[in-house]
């Protein structure tokens, strides 16, 4: 059942009208964009080791060279051909490759699921961490 118009209620009304209008304003722009033609700009950006003196000694884990080049997600492989056979492994949910005696103390690395997550390089080696 209708109520009647009570005369308290003309401000309402005309925000209500008020509502209505802005809402067809808004309801027409969004028209308006979406037939505008999309364009997609993707922006990628490549970080490459061109700037990095080439291992000098691979297979040497003394070399600062050969630290500055692991990157997390290297294989054991990579490793191996990049520093050589660590002095010690420890295995476990995650397994830690040693370089010294020292074991956390020293140059060591750290594998997730047979990649490597994290290293230690040796004292004076900068940007390798």
């Amino acid at each position: 059942m209708a109520t009647p118009a009570i005369a308290s209620d003309k401000p309402l009304q005309q925000q209500v009208d008020a509502l209505t209008e802005r809402l067809s304003e808004l309801e027409q722009r969004l028209i308006s964009i979406e037939k505008r033609p999309t364009t997609v700009t993707r922006t990628t950006i490549i970080k490459t080791d061109n700037s990095l003196p080439p291992p000098t000694n691979p297979g040497e884990w003394q070399d600062t060279t050969n630290w500055i080049h692991l990157k997390v997600g290297m294989d054991y492989q990579d490793v191996r051909d990049l520093l050589g056979e660590p002095l010690k492994i420890r295995r476990g949910a995650s397994e830690f490759w040693y370089y010294t005696d020292k074991k956390f103390g020293g140059p060591h690395l750290k594998f997730l699921f047979k990649k490597v997550n994290a290293w230690t390089a040796p004292e004076g080696i900068a940007g390798t961490d």
